[in-house]
């Protein structure tokens, strides 16, 4: 299986969340897990830039968190992985949660969509 094929399977995978609600966010310690229903959920250790009416919010900023949550109950519309690895959930609404997976400084994994099944796929 090439390169190109394994980041496609990934990025199937992380559609199924089309049509979910966002239901949960999780704040522990370095990370954040982002919850879909029942469709699955986000472990990402790059935080997200959230961009809601106009305006985009970083992490560390005052509200950021506060914003967070406010996603809470928005229901995805689509999801786009950029050749790049920037990952974009793009809500109804069309605000939407942006994280530069490569600016991790990390080693390993800065990603992981765990869907029912046990079906996993890591960036």
């Amino acid at each position: 299986m090439t390169q190109e094929q394994i980041r496609e399977n990934g990025k199937k995978l992380l559609l199924e969340i089309r049509g979910a609600r966002l239901s949960s966010v999780q704040f522990v310690l370095d990370y954040l897990i982002l919850g879909f229903d029942e469709k699955g959920a986000l472990t990402t250790l790059v935080w997200p830039e959230i961009t809601s009416e106009g305006a985009t919010l970083s992490f560390g900023t005052p509200g950021y968190r506060d914003q967070l949550c406010d996603f809470i109950t928005r229901v995805v519309e689509n999801v786009k992985i950029c050749d790049d690895e920037t990952m974009m959930i793009i809500f109804k609404d069309q605000s939407q949660l942006t994280m530069a997976l490569r600016t991790y400084k990390g080693s390993g994994e800065r990603a992981i969509f765990t869907a029912p099944k046990h079906r996993l796929f890591a960036w």
